[in-house]
């Protein structure tokens, strides 16, 4: 069976926020670009930029799917399951699926995470807590 996408590319006009990891007074900005909303219908994977200021983080959250973060710029900690990890510019993570986890700008200028994980569109299996695919256990969400 051959997949025909509804769209092959993206424009950075095209690009949407407020994706679960935004904040509500911007100093997470989380920016989707594969997902179902703009366009691209990917059958296994999603990507976005996540954006944090200095000295600000990501809630503490998990999801039912690994995640991949690339380092484009700036630094950080990323903090799974009680552990603290370095973030450095040009570096990659990978978090396992059910993980709790968060990042922290501990740098002078804001730090940028390309994002791909696992698609979360799809009915989770075999439960999940929550009805969103992610489960934020702190911070100010404004989507999640």
């Amino acid at each position: 069976m051959k997949f025909a996408p509804q769209r092959t590319t993206i424009a950075a006009q095209d690009i949407l926020d407020g994706a679960p990891m935004q904040q509500e007074h911007q100093a997470v900005r989380d920016l989707k670009l594969v997902y179902p909303e703009t366009g691209l219908d990917a059958r296994t994977l999603c990507m976005g930029l996540v954006e944090i200021d200095p000295g600000h983080s990501s809630p503490m959250h998990r999801h039912n799917c690994e995640e991949c973060y690339y380092v484009l710029s700036g630094e950080g900690e990323l903090e799974i399951d009680g552990e603290t990890h370095p973030l450095t510019e040009g570096g990659a993570s990978l978090q396992r699926p059910n993980l709790k986890h968060k990042v922290t700008n501990t740098g002078d200028k804001p730090l940028r995470l390309l994002v791909i994980a696992g698609i979360m569109f799809v009915p989770l299996w075999p439960s999940w807590p929550t009805e969103s695919p992610y489960e934020v256990f702190e911070g100010d969400t404004a989507n999640a």
